[in-house]
């Protein structure tokens, strides 16, 4: 049910008169015994409780919050298709390097053609790496854009899908719906969805030659720059190399 948060201490209903439901008057789970006890006390400051109820409403705005996140994240799961394999695209808005680019551009058909029906690539919608991904992945039929309500990509290729009031909850989405995430250059937004996905088990695939936070900046997850046990010493080096040749680390 919806959250009731009574100032007992200001009495009437809100002090459990006139059959106020006593459930509402226990402390729920996600308020401290200090907090509740500042909405009850008389002798408490006034400015005190009212710091209280500012907290309070904060946490239950952040639970309603990560609840949405959660309902939206199934809901996605369902509509792509439950036994699918979603392969996310995390990346920089502008590319820091012309090579980094290249990559991107010949990396996206390789995936397109390896990977079975089963496999679909989602993006953020962003210009930078993942707008060359979504232009360059075949036909763009398996590729969707995820973007906060009310937005479009522009890609004119994939299919635009919303979820998250703002950036900020689309952020939170991308980061739990995906199975594999693959990484390129990136400041600290990156890092983040990145450190999502990989709290959660997701596997993450960084290009470390691209730098950036997909070479371990801005906090990016050090578990996910260690070598997988899918993956062979040969493959991992050409992610790492900037000496390799793109089209060997693309592959």
């Amino acid at each position: 049910g919806a959250a009731v948060v009574p100032l007992i201490r200001t009495g009437g209903a809100s002090g459990g008169m006139f059959d106020f439901p006593s459930g509402a008057l226990e402390k729920p789970a996600s308020v401290t015994e200090e907090q509740w006890s500042l909405l009850k006390s008389k002798d408490a400051p006034v400015e005190e409780s009212a710091s209280a109820v500012a907290d309070i409403l904060k946490a239950c705005v952040g639970e309603i919050a990560k609840d949405n996140v959660v309902k939206e994240v199934q809901r996605l799961r369902s509509e792509l298709g439950q036994d699918t394999c979603i392969v996310c695209i995390l990346g920089g808005t502008k590319f820091q390097e012309d090579e980094s680019e290249e990559l991107v551009k010949v990396m996206a058909p390789k995936l397109e053609a390896a990977v079975g029906s089963k496999v679909k690539f989602v993006t953020g919608g962003m210009p930078g790496v993942q707008e060359a991904f979504a232009k360059h992945c075949g036909d763009g039929s398996r590729v969707w854009n995820l973007l906060p309500v009310g937005q479009a990509s522009g890609y004119g290729r994939g299919t635009d899908i919303n979820a998250g009031a703002d950036l900020e909850e689309r952020k939170a989405i991308f980061g739990l719906i995906g199975d594999i995430y693959i990484t390129v250059e990136g400041g600290p937004g990156v890092s983040q969805e990145a450190r999502a996905a990989h709290a959660r088990g997701a596997a993450v695939v960084p290009l470390m030659r691209t730098g950036g936070a997909s070479n371990g900046m801005f906090d990016f997850p050090s578990g996910a720059l260690e070598k997988p046990s899918f993956s062979t010493e040969e493959q991992w080096s050409l992610l790492k190399s900037k000496d390799a040749p793109v089209e060997e680390s693309a592959s």
